[in-house]
């Protein structure tokens, strides 16, 4: 499984701001949930990726008990924005659905 974000920060380990003990780089994401993580990159992404890409995380479940959450691809131009569009507007259109259903509301039993 995979997971669609739009990148807000990336974090090299050379940036002069950052201390870092080792040579990964991170990015944090704001996932189409409107849930915000930060993510490693895989090695080969680390001098491409860049705040506003939209990425591919890896949520697969390996050997692991947690999910890899690896960013494994960016996602350029209209395919991105078409991506991003299609899983935001889904969960706009289950936000709102959710808000108008009616909740029960336990009764009084005196």
């Amino acid at each position: 499984m995979y997971h669609p974000g739009k990148v807000l920060d990336v974090h090299l380990p050379s940036e002069k701001q950052i201390v870092s003990a080792d040579n990964d780089v991170q990015a944090t994401v704001e996932m189409w949930d409107e849930n915000i993580f930060t993510f490693l990159v895989n090695q080969k992404l680390g001098k491409k990726i860049k705040a506003g890409d939209v990425v591919l995380v890896d949520y697969r479940y390996t050997d692991k008990p947690a999910p890899n959450h690896i960013i494994i691809k960016i996602l350029k131009g209209e395919k991105g924005k078409r991506v991003w569009e299609t899983y935001t507007g889904y969960y706009s259109k289950k936000r709102e659905k959710d808000r108008g259903a009616k909740i029960p509301v336990p009764g009084h039993y005196g």
